[in-house]
């Protein structure tokens, strides 16, 4: 359970007393949502990825203890979340489990991505302690020559235009921001889980940047399956890989779904068919599978829509009339907002910073393959 405690720390009474009722409220909602109908705590897997938009970058994008304790409880009712856009200062990463979610969980984090596509983000993995074990494997994935997402100058395999060279690289470019894989095990569930942040760039369809980011998705979905046959065939037993994070995909038909689902991972219909984005118009985060153990069984799946419960609409008088203050009275030309203008900034830009401008998706395994194997024996005669 999370630490709630530091809702003491909020001084404006009128406030503090909100934000319990919210805290309430969204405890009600993820049980809800996410518990119901789950299986026993030690038969399944609650998975989940999160885009935590520039956090720990600070400026506007510092939280508030506020929006710490509701990033902790939801990060709580899963077992294993991946996280995209860790800032360079890890000093909130630490502050949310240090004082928020506490010793029962941990945490893996990259290094920074060096280069201006990098953005110093990193890649993290936070796990149960008590249902998730780390394998004692990680790496960040860099593609062989003659694999990078495309030679200096010239079009991709698809026959796109070709997108710009980095000046340090001669032989071609790397990815924008560093995937990141893990081997992780739960109950009897092993498995490779790799987490991506996929380049943006221009949207327009014909851009080099738009060709670029499905080549980047297109390459780790490869690298990935390849090196699934590969282990299976040296170890001579089954790999489960899991890729999932931000990809930017525009939508379920678009050719940046295809670039992913063209490497045989499958994703779950509620994931490939819910909007992640807010606008509720993009697919950006996906969860795929490329299984080879017969035992598998995923039996939930969905994203959490979070500004249904806290940062509502309809809580905007609240922040202007007890939180604020004078805080946002001027727009950044230095020009008095109207209390329209206020609203409009608390919806669009006051709360998507306090949280995220990414919904949350999750997925159940089952983990559990005692009866499996039981089976197996009485199958040996």
């Amino acid at each position: 359970m999370t630490n709630v405690k530091p809702i003491r720390d909020i001084e404006n009474p009128i406030h503090r007393r909100f934000v319990a009722s919210a805290l309430l409220r969204l405890k009600d909602r993820l049980k809800s949502d996410i518990l119901a109908g789950a299986e026993a705590e030690t038969q399944s897997l609650r998975l989940a990825s999160w885009n935590l938009m520039h956090f720990g970058n600070g400026g506007a994008y510092t939280r508030e203890a506020e929006s710490m304790m509701y990033i902790a409880e939801i990060i709580d009712h899963f077992d294993l979340v991946a996280i995209q856009e860790v800032n360079e200062n890890l000093a909130a990463l630490e502050t949310l489990f240090r004082d928020h979610l506490g010793s029962g969980w941990d945490y893996i984090v990259t290094d920074t991505t060096e280069g201006s596509k990098g953005n110093s983000e990193r890649l993290a993995f936070a796990f149960r302690k008590s249902k998730v074990w780390f394998r004692r494997e990680a790496g960040e994935i860099v593609l062989p020559t003659g694999q990078k997402i495309v030679e200096p100058g010239r079009a991709s395999d698809a026959g796109d235009a070709a997108v710009g060279r980095d000046d340090d690289d001669a032989d071609g470019v790397q990815f924008a921001r560093t995937p990141f894989s893990v081997a992780f095990q739960s109950g009897w569930f092993k498995f490779k889980l790799c987490t991506v942040h996929i380049f943006y760039g221009n949207a327009s369809e014909t851009s080099p940047e738009m060709a670029h980011r499905r080549e980047e998705i297109r390459r780790i979905a490869d690298f990935l399956a390849a090196r699934q046959s590969k282990e299976q065939k040296v170890q001579g037993k089954a790999a489960n890989f899991v890729l999932l994070g931000d990809f930017n995909i525009v939508s379920p038909e678009h050719h940046t779904m295809q670039a992913l689902e063209g490497a045989g991972f499958v994703i779950p219909e509620a994931i490939k068919n819910a909007p992640t984005s807010l606008s509720g118009k993009h697919h950006y985060d996906q969860i795929a599978f490329r299984l080879a153990d017969d035992r598998f069984s995923l039996l939930r799946s969905g994203v959490f829509s979070m500004f249904d419960v806290i940062y509502r609409n309809e809580d905007s008088d609240h922040y202007l009339d007890h939180v604020w203050g004078t805080a946002f009275d001027r727009n950044s030309d230095g020009n008095l907002r109207t209390r329209d203008q206020k609203e409009n900034y608390y919806r669009r830009y006051y709360r998507k910073h306090q949280m995220s401008d990414h919904k949350l998706l999750w997925c159940e395994i089952q983990t559990d393959f005692s009866k499996d194997y039981l089976n197996a024996v009485l199958a040996d005669g």
